[in-house]
This record gives C-alpha cells, sequence and structure tokens, in this order.
C-alpha cells in the first residue's frame, strides 16, 4: 500500500507553523508516495473579517515551486473549504480558475456560530449534534468535493465517546450521498494526538460506511505542527485490501 498524507496545513493556513520545505524534507525521510498539501479556504464573514482573503494563484505557485523543488515525491495542490454549503456561491467561481487535488469540504461552524474544529467549553448539545451531521449533508449533497474531511470532528477533544443513536439516521444518508457521488470518506487522525484517541469517524461508522457499498477512502493527518505529521500506522490498518485510495479523477 502507498503512504499518503491528503490533509495537511503549512504557512499558507493561519493556524499552522509548518513550513512546506521542512515538510517535503520529512515526507521523503519517512518515505511516502504521495502527500497532498490542503491550505484553509474560509470564506464565512467572520473568517474574512479576521483572516482575510488568501491569494490563490500565490498558493498555487509555492506549491508549484516545492513540486519542482521535491521530484523525488508526488506532492498535489489541494484545498480545504470550510462549510463550502454555506459559501458555494462565493468559493466555486474563486477555486474554478486554479487545478486543485484533492478538495475537500469540511464542516466547522454550527446555525449557532459554535466552531466545533476548536476544544469547546462544554459537549454539544443533542440539538447541536443533530445540526452538526445535517449541515455535513448538506454538504455532500451540494457541493463538488473529493474528500468529506474529519466527520464528527467536534469529538476531537472528548474523553470519552459521545451518545450518537439519534443521529445515525443521518449519518446513514450521509455515507449514501457520498457513495452515489463518489466522495471520498477521509479517515482523519488528529484525534489520536488528542484525548479522544480515536481516528474519526471511529471504526464502527467505517464498518457502516462499508456496509452500505463504500470503498473510497482519504487518509489525513490533519497536521498543523510538524511533529504531527506521519502518525499513520492506525489509520493505514483500517484501510483493507478492497478498499480504494482517493483517485485524481472524481465524477461528481
Amino acid at each position: 500500500m502507498k503512504r499518503y498524507d491528503f490533509h495537511i496545513h503549512t504557512e499558507f493556513s493561519y493556524d499552522s507553523r509548518i513550513k512546506g520545505v521542512e515538510l517535503l524534507q520529512k515526507a521523503i525521510d519517512l518515505q511516502y508516495d504521495e502527500i497532498a498539501i490542503t491550505e484553509h479556504l474560509d470564506l464565512l464573514p467572520q473568517e474574512l473579517s479576521i483572516y482575510g482573503l488568501p491569494s490563490l494563484s500565490r498558493y498555487c505557485a509555492y506549491i508549484a515551486k516545492l513540486q519542482r523543488d521535491f521530484p523525488a515525491i508526488t506532492l498535489h495542490c489541494g484545498i480545504e473549504i470550510g462549510d463550502y454549503h454555506l459559501v458555494k456561491e462565493f468559493a466555486k467561481p474563486l477555486i474554478e480558475s486554479f487545478e486543485l487535488f484533492p478538495i475537500l469540504g469540511s464542516v466547522h461552524f454550527l446555525k449557532d456560530h459554535t466552531n466545533v474544529a476548536i476544544l469547546l467549553s462544554s459537549p454539544l448539545t443533542k440539538a447541536q449534534v443533530i445540526d452538526y451531521y445535517e449541515n455535513n449533508l448538506r454538504l455532500v449533497s451540494e457541493c463538488d468535493i473529493d474528500v468529506l474531511a474529519h466527520l464528527g470532528v467536534y469529538k476531537r477533544y472528548y474523553t470519552e465517546a459521545a451518545p450518537e443513536d439519534c443521529v445515525l439516521p443521518l449519518i446513514t444518508e450521509i455515507f449514501r450521498v457520498m457513495i452515489q457521488r463518489n466522495i471520498a470518506l477521509e479517515l482523519n487522525f488528529s484525534s489520536l494526538r488528542k484525548a479522544y484517541q480515536s481516528v474519526i469517524p471511529e471504526p464502527q461508522y467505517i464498518d457502516l460506511y462499508r456496509s452500505l457499498g463504500g470503498n473510497l477512502f482519504s487518509l489525513g493527518s490533519d497536521a498543523h505542527r510538524i511533529d504531527h505529521f506521519g502518525i499513520t500506522r492506525l489509520a493505514e490498518s483500517l484501510i483493507g485490501e478492497h478498499d480504494t485510495p482517493i483517485k485524481r479523477v472524481v465524477t461528481k
């Protein structure tokens, strides 16, 4: 099996401390075959007001230079679009002029403006959990993405499993839509660096996805620091022999 990581943030993401050069050097040292840098494209008003609009032309030029400087490894120029379903009319024409792969879609904010990707002051309520998964269903149904990123991210800082029986039908529908639209399920192992100590989505959801006919996967460290890159063996072990890594050409 090829070693790859398709969810990494470097110096073009406001919250990352990784330099592109050090990432490529480490990836080669660890004998990776492919990686994708997937910088944040966060376009909600509260995000733009703080971080501004990144230059995609500068970003793609930055990736192109890294590709030239490190020919020993395949490097993809990807993007993570936060809450794509809420900013689609703005985001879609913004990215159409660039060759971006993979395009990750992720849910960061709830309708009450709770940011579920950071440490929460208290566990989500049942209504918030439902809202989170309803947003993920909208995302995979309405947006042209290659990968659904970090499904279940709100649990990343939890110390124990959250009750989710009430959203099992929603999660099942998310998977059905993903399979129909050839959207890969990301096995995100950022939680292994935190108290939760599980890949997200968890193994029982990976089994559910497979039972519905899903076999398209992507691995992602979601690294923002260089010491977070390379923790992949557990996630790799969850990929079965009949599973398919994400491919460049995906028919939506």
